[in-house]
């Protein structure tokens, strides 16, 4: 087995705990306790999507199914059940009557930015002990990876769509 292979095997390794750990129902548990917020974690996937991508413009329902990789009429049950608890608001585009625009409302914003502050707090506490120098070694590392693997696989899907 060459070098290359033996870091896959532990960076394999690695990414398997991390995201058992990030999986596990106790730690969405934690997040929302911490955030004191009551909401599952698919909803709280489109509002954070929503905030982080979309601001105050909204998104067209269909965008957002394709940028979470979930069919759309999840999308939509998901989206009906956030509308109905007064998280955001759905409205027909103005340029498209059959295309459905999606808005955070106040409220919506508030619960991201407290799931979001509760996540942050939990990796403030796990990072708090590290030494500056790997603490800007593993972001300026996992950045680089995270562009990269996304770049891969965009292109990977731009592949795979214009071989159809």
């Amino acid at each position: 087995m060459g070098a290359l292979e033996a870091d896959l095997e532990l960076i394999e390794e690695a990414m398997s705990r991390f995201f058992q750990a990030m999986k596990r129902p106790q730690a969405w548990t934690r997040i929302t306790e911490r955030a004191g917020v009551q909401i599952d974690r698919p909803a709280a996937g489109i509002l954070h999507a929503l905030m982080l991508y979309h601001g105050n413009q909204g998104c067209h329902l269909n965008d957002l199914a394709a940028q979470l990789s979930i069919e759309a009429p999840s999308v939509t049950r998901k989206t009906q059940e956030l509308e109905q608890a007064g998280l955001i608001r759905r409205r027909r585009d103005p340029q498209d009557g059959r295309a459905v625009d999606l808005q955070l409302t106040a409220r919506g914003r508030q619960v991201s930015r407290k799931l979001w502050d509760a996540r942050r707090a939990g990796v403030h506490e796990i990072l708090a002990s590290w030494p500056a120098s790997d603490r800007q070694r593993f972001v300026k590392l996992f950045d680089r990876f995270s562009q990269d693997i996304n770049m891969y696989y965009q292109t990977e899907r731009r592949n795979h769509v214009s071989q159809r």
